[in-house]
């Protein structure tokens, strides 16, 4: 696909319930190969449709919250969840699990099974997730996901709360680093699920990295 560079500061925004089908599209071909959406899926026919039906299931209700927002004029989606959000989401949860359950080879069980996990493992503290963050394929290197970072520490410093996420991909964990993350779980999901790095930024009121 063309993509537009990005020109000066990139816009970061709430995004609309309509704007979904096309951010889950950014999210699937971002998340092609990432081992927490695969996994989950099993050994299945038309995993790129699945994982963006996945991501619709799941944004959709996001979005309705306020808490998808995207940057780069669309090029980039972020789920970023405020303090307080940990019942809400479970509940959106519960409602989206048939739909989940529909796309994968063993009816939910390994998905169910992981996030279960991952949300046992997130600290139960007041604090900001980062859910979601995403860059279409061919923008990525353009400012894109360092605008959305930015704006997601922006709000849990403006809070003096910490931001944490997940990610099983190591190449990540450096660029988190950079912007003020630190590891606090490094540990693989039960039965056989994948290795996943647990990170936190706690609020500094400094400047944010460049």
């Amino acid at each position: 696909m063309s993509v537009r560079p990005a020109a000066g500061r990139v816009s970061v925004r709430r995004a609309a319930p309509s704007e979904v089908p096309q951010l889950a599209g950014v999210l699937a071909r971002a998340f092609a190969t990432d081992p927490m959406v695969c996994w989950p899926l099993g050994p299945v026919e038309d995993r790129p449709g699945r994982i963006q039906a996945m991501f619709e299931i799941v944004d959709r209700a996001f979005a309705a919250e306020g808490w998808i927002h995207v940057g780069g004029d669309g090029l980039g989606v972020m789920s970023l969840l405020p303090p307080g959000s940990t019942p809400r989401e479970r509940d959106l949860g519960e409602a989206a699990a048939p739909g989940i359950a529909a796309l994968t080879a063993d009816g939910g069980a390994r998905y169910e099974q992981l996030w279960t996990w991952v949300d046992a493992t997130l600290p139960p503290e007041p604090r900001w997730l980062l859910d979601q963050l995403a860059v279409e394929p061919a923008a990525q290197g353009l400012g894109i996901g360092g605008a959305m970072l930015r704006f997601a520490t922006a709000c849990a410093e403006a809070d003096r709360l910490p931001l944490v996420l997940e990610t099983a991909v190591g190449g990540n964990v450096p660029l988190y680093e950079h912007f003020g993350f630190r590891v606090t779980v490094d540990a693989d999901a039960p039965d056989g699920g994948p290795h996943i790095w647990f990170m936190r930024r706690d609020p500094v009121g400094g400047r944010e990295p460049r």
